[in-house]
């Protein structure tokens, strides 16, 4: 299993590293990406709709975005913990302490008490994570490029000079 792990994000590396534009062009559109698959499971899958308007108005890469949503699919759950944490760290206490209750709930009133609480934190975390994750994949995958595009460079130009 982490095999296949490796491998999928070993090619998906590939693919982004090896992207046409410029530098900038394609980490903004990764950090996007990054940004909005953090904030998609509280929301239920609700903001990869924002995905494409996100990447259109800060003139981004579709494809580094695209590339950068499946890619936090297999990292965020290292995250969620942490998302957890911070958001509630951020909220306050659960919202389950506060309220009183006369009696017995019934059980949609139950579940949309457990998302006011945990779900409301872990968004909250979830957001300021995924803006910290996403600035850091910015100048990450920015000098990734940069230093890929340099050795690509003096690879063509040792291999004309041989010839």
């Amino acid at each position: 299993m982490w095999k296949k792990i490796y491998r999928k994000l070993k090619y998906e590396y590939y693919k982004l590293i090896r992207m046409k534009g410029a530098p900038s062009f394609v980490a903004r559109g990764f950090s996007i990406g990054i940004f909005v698959e953090f904030i998609t499971l509280p929301t239920f899958g609700l903001a990869f709709l924002l995905l494409f308007p996100l990447l259109k108005f800060f003139r981004a890469s579709i494809p580094a975005g695209l590339i950068a949503f499946v890619i936090g699919k297999l990292v965020l759950p290292v995250f969620m913990v942490i998302n957890y944490k911070i958001g509630y760290a951020i909220v306050g206490k659960p919202l389950n302490e506060h309220l009183v209750h006369g009696g017995e709930m019934p059980p949609w009133e139950k579940w949309l008490l457990w998302m006011k609480d945990t779900g409301l934190a872990y968004f909250t975390g979830s957001a300021v994570m995924g803006f910290v994750v996403a600035i850091s994949s910015y100048f990450i995958v920015h000098a990734a490029l940069q230093l890929y595009r340099r050795k690509k460079m003096r690879r063509s130009v040792q291999g004309r000079s041989t010839s």
